[in-house]
């Protein structure tokens, strides 16, 4: 009868009492409890049953923590933190004050960074190197990079300089698409096994040595001898590029094997210099709903086990990204010259539809938000419509081109920004909570800020032809009724208006695109205690209505701002910028995030720890003026 060793698994040293034989048990024990558990609350699925073997194999053959794991992306660290004693918390994972779904400092001592971007680990690994040998320390550093991010230029760049500097440190190249490898096989394991073999570096060392004393043809077979060794090694092996770059390059090997995982694993840890250990997985291993199709099955909503049918979703609502991609298709339809530039979120971004209609029109760059931003200002010079579609937290890697290749220019870029203010379950790394800070302070950059579907739709009809400079819109993770859309209009959205939705004497609330239900619910609570409200919902930014605005603000005792950003970076301080004198005394309060890392929960928990929440508002706004007229009262 087999034994359960998951129940067991207290830390990683429990799994280093376990012999290699048992190991391959313990990965059918993981990946069954991450299917059990995500099949009940969802989260990230097929990139976590992609790396249980390797998980298993870097924490048995490593002393973590003293040895140091660094995990690129972090959405596949499920496996590591069931190892390292948060078993008992993964049914929480993503869910408010629960576990990340990525790897979190605060949580666990084996999670060295807060990780949610592509690209990180080899850098970050490089550093903590470079400071164990400043400091006269001995222990591995090892970073976990998948086949997309290594392609970033931040991990090229990383590589280049591990590259020069010869740190010790190992580099897992985890392939999962088969992109850069096809010859796993006995030649590709027999080779392996001879340049991780100690006689192979000892004898390649003394050889070298030998030549150099050689006098006169010495340097030359030197040289010619090493670009022997390095074609021979870039005929059998996928390599090339890393030998280049100062890696000794070792793979590719089957990552589903964890028992050859961990000899491979034993003999690379004896390497000097910078190693590359590439290994082949499949994502969504061990579940086959999953390994079909793991792009559908990357993140999941709860689902049934047997068959892996999700939770039907609401099919009378339709989620803002999948109007991008709608109305894009529309837009196409008509004029040839609309492009979409995406930086590796085709599914994300809506633009699923549209790329299957117009694949010639649809640029999806890979994770180089870099690059995609001055891509898409070069398109605009060549009289092409292009729509940079991107989530708000990725868009912040762009900042340099944003300001050097498209605003300083005026380049007419059409910037659609998903997943802005708060995100939810994703956490920190991915809240878009900064991006009107920067679109605000970009010359020549209009912003609009949709409060509705409807406002999404037209705005983006309304950016085919708006070429007067760079223009973004920015919204919400979010999903409206289907049935409230008129996909057929198209709407002047008039550059400087906004709507008056009622007017007050009391209290103006200055609501900026998705806070529009909040204040409505604030607006229609305070009415009912006798306040009487202005609400306007701000959605040109900028070009700002000013004169208009003043006007408004001119007939209210007061005024607040309702903003989905952070309060030291959102529209606050550009509006009391442009808000005429007479008026700032008038300023009561900003409604927005405060400076600080914003946890993962559901946005409406998240609103309510804040204090953002329609009846929130109203108590503290009521509170504030009751105080006023009481103070009035005194004098």
């Amino acid at each position: 009868m087999q034994q359960d060793f998951l129940d067991g698994i207290r830390s990683p040293a429990d799994i280093r009492k376990l012999s290699i034989e048992e190991l391959p048990q313990l990965c059918s024990e993981v990946r069954g409890y991450i299917i059990d558990t995500l099949s009940g609350i969802g989260g990230h699925f097929a990139s976590n049953l992609g790396v249980v073997e390797l998980t298993v194999a870097l924490h048995y053959v490593f002393d973590t923590p003293t040895d140091r794991l660094i995990w690129d992306v972090g959405h596949q660290t499920y496996p590591h933190k069931i190892l390292t004693g948060r078993k008992s918390k993964l049914s929480t994972v993503r869910k408010f004050k629960g576990l990340s779904g990525f790897p979190k400092r605060e949580e666990s001592v084996y999670d060295l960074y807060n990780t949610g971007h592509a690209g990180t680990s080899i850098s970050q690994a490089l550093g903590e190197a470079v400071a164990r040998d400043l400091n006269g320390k001995d222990y591995g550093v090892i970073a976990i990079i998948g086949d997309a991010s290594i392609a970033t230029g931040m991990a090229l760049e990383a590589m280049n300089h591990a590259g020069h500097l010869k740190k010790n440190l190992l580099v897992i190249l985890n392939d999962n698409y088969m992109s850069i490898s096809k010859n796993v096989g006995s030649i590709s394991n027999y080779l392996n096994n001879i340049i991780t073999s100690h006689f192979y570096h000892n004898w390649k060392t003394v050889f070298y040595t030998f030549l150099k004393w050689l006098p006169i043809i010495g340097p030359a077979m030197e040289s010619f001898f090493k670009r022997v060794e390095k074609g021979f090694k870039d005929v059998f092996t996928p390599g090339g590029l890393f030998e280049d770059l100062g890696f000794s390059y070792i793979g590719p090997e089957d990552g589903h094997d964890v028992i050859r995982l961990v000899r491979m694993l034993r003999k690379v840890k004896e390497m000097e210099g910078p190693v590359l250990f590439h290994v082949i997985t499949q994502k969504g291993k061990g579940y086959t709903p999953a390994e079909k199709d793991p792009i559908k099955y990357h993140g999941v909503t709860p689902f049934r086990k047997e068959d892996g049918r999700m939770e039907s979703s609401d099919e009378s609502k339709i989620a803002y990204s999948k109007i991008v991609g709608k109305v894009l298709t529309m837009l196409t339809e008509e004029n040839p010259k609309v492009a979409a530039i995406t930086p590796a979120m085709i599914e994300g971004s809506g633009l699923s539809e549209y790329v299957s209609k117009f694949p010639d029109h649809v640029f999806d760059v890979g994770i180089a938000e870099q690059h995609s931003v001055a891509f898409a200002g070069a398109m605009t010079n060549g009289d092409v419509i292009p729509y940079m579609c991107i989530y708000s937290t990725f868009l912040t890697r762009g900042m340099d081109q944003m300001v050097e290749d498209v605003s300083l220019m005026n380049l007419p870029v059409r910037f659609v920004i998903d997943r802005a203010g708060c995100v939810g379950p994703d956490g920190e790394t991915h809240q878009g909570l900064f991006d009107l800070a920067y679109l605000l302070s970009l010359p020549n950059m209009d912003v609009f800020v949709p409060s509705s579907g409807q406002d999404l739709v037209d705005s983006l009809k309304f950016m085919e032809h708006y070429d007067k400079g760079p223009i973004a819109i920015r919204f919400p993770k979010a999903a409206v009724a289907l049935s409230s859309l008129d996909f057929e209009r198209r709407t002047d959205l008039d550059p400087g208006s906004f709507r008056v939705l009622k007017r007050g004497t009391d209290i103006a609330l200055l609501s900026i695109g998705s806070m529009l239900p909040e204040a409505t619910e604030a607006a229609s609570l305070l009415e009912e205690e006798g306040i009487s409200v202005t609400l306007i919902d701000l959605a040109w930014l900028r070009p700002l209505g000013k004169e208009a605005l003043d006007e408004e603000l001119s007939r209210v005792r007061h005024f607040a701002i309702l903003d989905e950003s952070y309060m030291d970076g959102g529209a606050t301080g550009y509006l009391l910028q442009r808000i005429s004198n007479e008026l700032i005394g008038k300023y009561l309060k900003s409604f927005s995030f405060p400076p600080e890392p914003i946890h993962h929960g559901e946005r409406k928990e998240i609103f309510g720890e804040y204090g953002l929440t329609g009846p929130a508002i109203a108590k503290w706004i009521f509170s504030s003026l009751k105080k006023e007229v009481l103070q009035g009262k005194r004098h």
